[in-house]
């Protein structure tokens, strides 16, 4: 289980260092102030991978502007990151990205419950320009999730799946044994509901690993 700590607070960053994750998130459209001299700052602290992402208000984020504007804030910082989040919005603007060399995470967050015929769809989507996908859904009931933990066993790998919100919360913990590449997390202020701080992601996953 590779597990990512999202960060929207540079201040907590020497914290999440400790935990020493598989990856830290840079949540950039959560934060305040240069973006790029704070991405940089991160950068210098550690070799941990970083994951950038300007999550759009649509996808569950606060960020507003159009794909031009996207691009204008991602470009200078993706020299100082191993992956950028890339929403299909802003798909154009991922071989710009992977010609420097780094990786996309392709992204999807829908409050809806695709069905699987939908989920395979969105999945050859996202491959098509990103190097993992990533599909967020919101279950409404047990079947829901358990269709989603078959969609996810069955993908094509790397893939990454998760859930919105809290009511499907295990879930989180129980996609990565069925092969979801990632387990997003906290450590400290979670950046989505339904996280779990890194301490237990840790102890799921040694209790179930």
């Amino acid at each position: 289980m590779k597990i990512v700590v999202s960060v929207k607070d540079t201040s907590a960053i020497s914290e999440v260092i400790e935990y020493n994750p598989t990856f830290i998130e840079v949540r950039l459209d959560r934060m305040d102030g240069d973006l790029l001299d704070q991405v940089r700052a991160i950068r210098e602290e550690t070799a941990i991978p970083l994951i950038a992402t300007l999550r759009s208000r649509e996808e569950g984020g606060n960020f507003v502007g159009d794909a031009d504007l996207w691009a204008r804030i991602i470009g200078p910082i993706a020299r100082y990151v191993d992956f950028v989040d890339v929403e299909a919005r802003y798909r154009d603007h991922a071989p710009v990205i992977k010609s420097q060399g780094i990786q996309i995470l392709a992204s999807l967050h829908t409050s809806e419950m695709p069905t699987s015929p939908e989920l395979g769809r969105i999945e050859s989507m996202l491959r098509s320009y990103g190097d993992i996908p990533k599909i967020v859904v919101k279950p409404r009931t047990t079947d829901d999730l358990l269709a989603l933990v078959a969609f996810t066993h069955h993908a094509q790998k790397p893939i990454c799946t998760s859930v919105m919100g809290a009511e499907f919360r295990y879930a989180r913990a129980i996609l990565p044994l069925f092969g979801s590449e990632f387990m997003f997390c906290h450590a400290g202020t979670p950046t989505a509901e339904g996280q779990y701080h890194i301490r237990e992601a840790r102890q799921i996953a040694d209790l179930l690993g």
